[in-house]
Order: structure tokens, then C-alpha cells, then sequence
């Protein structure tokens, strides 16, 4: 088993960074009305594979427009059941969104929010690239140098 104790430990860094860097993404395109998919960005460190994720579902729509104009049933199914709203309106739902739409449309911008209005994500890990390969190289090789080093201990 390969053992990346330095990487593992820059990795978790990482994860802190990018996560408060989506917020405050998130904050400086006016995508905070309640705060729920800022507070619900979670980092994970697993298999030594950092992975940032939502624990909201619309996280996809905020970040990418056309995401949102798709309109799916098992996501109107789960918004009449929080509502309260008999399932049997589902289907009702869904037949006036597709026909005819709802609400105004996707604003990707408007004045005060930053041209960046979409692809939270995407900007964020494009700002960040530089100083996450600054972090994660130096501990790739040092672990690199510490597997080499007991390798050789061994075979001694």
C-alpha cells in the first residue's frame, strides 16, 4: 500500500481552500438568497481523491443554466412532496413546464452581479490551479523521496 501522508495532508488543505473559494463565488455572484447550497459544500479526502461536493440538488441549475431549463419529473415529484402538494400535481406540473414554461427565465445577468454570472465552479477551479499545483507538488515529492528511501532501507 502506497502511503501519501503529505499529499493526503495537502489534499484536506486544498479541500478547505476550494470550499471557502466557492463560497465566496457564490457570495460575489449574488447566488446566496438563503445560504443553503453555500453551507452545504462538503470536501472529502478518499482513496487519495479529494472530492468537493453539494449536499443540495440544485447546485447544478446555479452553476450551469442549461441544467435548469430540463425539466425532470423525479425532481418535481420531490418538490410537490416538501411542499406538500399531492403527488398526483406532478404530472400537471411537468406538462405546463414543458408546454408553456414557468417565472421568468434564467437571468445570467443583470446589473451588480459579475459577468461571471454561471460556472461557479469551473471559475473557481481556474483561479485556484496555480496554487494548488504550488501546494500538492512539493508533497507529491516528498513522499515520493520517503517511498524511495524505505525501498532502499529494505533491500539493504
Amino acid at each position: 500500500m502506497i502511503k501519501l501522508k503529505n499529499t493526503l495532508k495537502q489534499l484536506g488543505s486544498i479541500g478547505v481552500m476550494l470550499r471557502k473559494g466557492l463560497q465566496d463565488e457564490l457570495k460575489s455572484q449574488k447566488h446566496n438568497a438563503t445560504g443553503r447550497l453555500s453551507r452545504g459544500l462538503r470536501y472529502e479526502v478518499k482513496n487519495n481523491i479529494l472530492n468537493v461536493s453539494s449536499s443540495v440538488d440544485y447546485w447544478k441549475a446555479v452553476n450551469n443554466p442549461k441544467f435548469a431549463n430540463k425539466t425532470n419529473i423525479d425532481t418535481i415529484k420531490r418538490w410537490v412532496i416538501n411542499k406538500g402538494i399531492p403527488l398526483s400535481a406532478a404530472a400537471s406540473i411537468l406538462r405546463k413546464l414543458n408546454n408553456k414554461g414557468y417565472g421568468k427565465p434564467y437571468v445570467y445577468w443583470t446589473e451588480g452581479n459579475s459577468i461571471n454570472r454561471t460556472d461557479f465552479a469551473g471559475h473557481t477551479a481556474r483561479k485556484f490551479k496555480d496554487k494548488i499545483v504550488s501546494k500538492l507538488a512539493p508533497s507529491i515529492g516528498k513522499d515520493v523521496a520517503d517511498m524511495i528511501s524505505s525501498q532502499i532501507r529494505k533491500n539493504k
